[in-house]
């Protein structure tokens, strides 16, 4: 069976999960850090280019729409929690931790609703033949951003 964008997207999740259950895990800045770092750029990569790949088809649909623009407003508050541990100084920090759990919670909130009912949107709109195609589309916009994405 080929593969599709929705099996690049939960690859994607699957890792996603096990970086920030990894960081949150961790002790001492400076490994954290660096887990951070490597985490902050695949959620990028992903976020962007799901965002320009597959969320811009879903919200030409009626049912599809909602569910793109949710799932916007929801990188759009990861992004900031991100950002906001990014500038911090002390990775170590009680504050940190608990901003790096919501962002984790967060996180598996939205993993979730895409993989049970925006998948399910897709698989509706978009043949197989369509999403293996997206997916295509998917890979070379993910590392397009990573190749721009200074973190």
């Amino acid at each position: 069976m080929t593969m599709t964008i929705l099996d690049d997207l939960k690859a994607d999740h699957r890792e996603l999960k096990a970086q920030i259950g990894a960081i949150l895990q961790t002790e001492g800045s400076k490994e954290r850090g660096s887990q951070f770092k490597q985490f902050r750029a695949l959620l990028t990569a992903h976020s962007r280019a799901e965002e320009k790949i597959l969320y811009r088809r879903l919200e030409k649909s009626e049912e599809g729409k909602a569910e793109a623009l949710e799932g916007t407003v929801e990188h759009e508050v990861a992004d900031r929690l991100v950002e906001d541990l990014s500038k911090s100084r002390n990775l170590e920090s009680d504050k940190w931790t608990a901003r790096c759990t919501v962002l984790r919670e967060l996180l598996e909130h939205h993993i979730d609703e895409e993989e049970n009912e925006m998948f399910k949107t897709a698989r509706n709109q978009f043949d197989q033949k369509t999403l293996a195609k997206i997916g295509e589309e998917f890979k070379m916009a993910k590392l397009a951003i990573s190749a721009e994405t200074v973190v």
